[in-house]
Formats: C-alpha cells, structure tokens, sequence
C-alpha cells in the first residue's frame, strides 16, 4: 500500500479477493451455461489476461500517478468494452438465465458495501465512498435480493425502471471515487484521498466487481428489452 495509507486488515483483503475470485468464476460459468463449453477458454483467457494486467500495473505502483492518473485509461477502457458488449451475442445468450437469477445477481454489492465501509472504517478509503458519505449503491443490493423472488411476477417496465435506477447509483458512485481522487480536477476533500482502488487487490474493485455490476445491468436490460 501507499506509504500515505495504513496497512489493511487481513480480513479485508482476503474479503476482498474471495468476492471478486468468486465473481469471476460465477461469470465463467454463466458463459459456459448460455454460450457452451467452446466459449470457456477464450472467456477465461481475457479474464485471466485483465485479471494479471491489472494485478501487475497495481502491485508496481504504476496506477499511483494521478497527473495524469492512468487510472483514467483503463476505467475508459472498461467503458468502451462494457458498450461494445452490450451488442455482441454473448450478452444476448446471458439474457436467457432466469429473470430471478439476473435480478438476484446485483445482491452481490451488499458484500462489497460491508467491504468498503471497513476500508472506511480502516482509513484505507474516503468516508465518501460508504453509506454514512454519498455512496448508496448498498441499495442496490438490498433491493435486489428483495425483488428477485416476486421478478417473475412484477411488471417488466417496474422492473426496467429499477434496473436503469441503480445503474445512475452505480454511475453516480464511480464519479464519485474519481471525484474524491487525487487528480488535477478533484471536487471531493477530505482525507484519505480515493487512492486504495490502485494498490492490489483493490484495484480488482473498479476493474472486476464494477465491471460485473455494470454487466448485470446490461444483460438485465437486455432481457427485459425483449
């Protein structure tokens, strides 16, 4: 970790690395459930490859520059993956898991959330990046976990609103993170600064558990489009 920062806890970081392991591996068996087995090894290749490129950037403090920040380059990168997918036919193939299943999934931010805030707690993360500062995105989760049984049931465009409402949380607490950065354009003070997502295994937060937040929304609307 940064020498600004103090040392986290091992609670938090194996906390951290069995959720963001155990979304991946929940997402190559999503693949492997719509697209086949043939779709395993190329899907698994570009995780582990995104998976070692970011580790590796993280742990030799090269993600640590915040002017410019790099940083900046892969949230764009991740950007720019997330909307082509949103047309490839992978993510169609993923909009035929079960309607509870795709609304269920975002349940996994209630774990993340318990996990940011001890890093809040820790004086690892801005105080901004939890639910006592602005970020509400553990509403997400909570309202996932409760709507997924009766998903079947509600109407589709209750359901769409829904999804389209958390995905502006999701949005608005990304923003926030770089907001509370330590970059030229910083809006949010207060210390520490939002720097613990470049150290490992924290960078696999924005670069894994966003990304698959951001995913299941797609998918989401996708299936619900239909």
């Amino acid at each position: 970790m940064s020498p600004q920062l103090p040392e986290p806890s091992g609670l938090l970081v194996y906390g951290f690395l069995t959720i963001q392991l155990t979304m991946v591996v929940g997402l190559l068996y999503c693949i492997v459930r719509t697209s086949g087995t043939k779709a395993l090894p190329k899907a698994a290749a570009l995780l582990v490859a995104w998976l070692g490129l970011t580790a590796g950037l993280a742990s030799t403090g090269m993600l640590d520059t915040w002017a410019p920040p790099p940083m900046l380059l892969i949230l764009l990168s991740m950007v720019g993956y997330l909307a082509w997918s949103s047309r490839q036919p992978w993510t169609a193939k993923l909009a035929k898991l079960p309607l509870p299943f795709l609304v269920g999934f975002q349940g996994f931010r209630i774990v993340v959330e318990m996990l940011i805030h001890k890093a809040v707690q820790e004086g690892i993360a801005h105080p901004t990046m939890t639910w006592s500062g602005t970020n509400w995105d553990l509403m997400a989760g909570v309202t996932a976990v409760l709507l997924a049984p009766f998903a079947k049931r509600l109407d589709r465009r209750v359901l769409q609103i829904w999804n389209v409402s958390m995905a502006l949380v999701l949005m608005v607490t990304v923003v926030t993170g770089v907001l509370a950065a330590p970059t030229p354009f910083r809006q949010i003070m207060g210390e520490p600064a939002n720097t613990w997502v470049t150290h490992f295994p924290f960078i696999w937060l924005p670069t894994i558990l966003v990304f698959c937040a951001w995913l299941g929304h797609i998918v989401l609307f996708r299936k619900l489009a239909n």
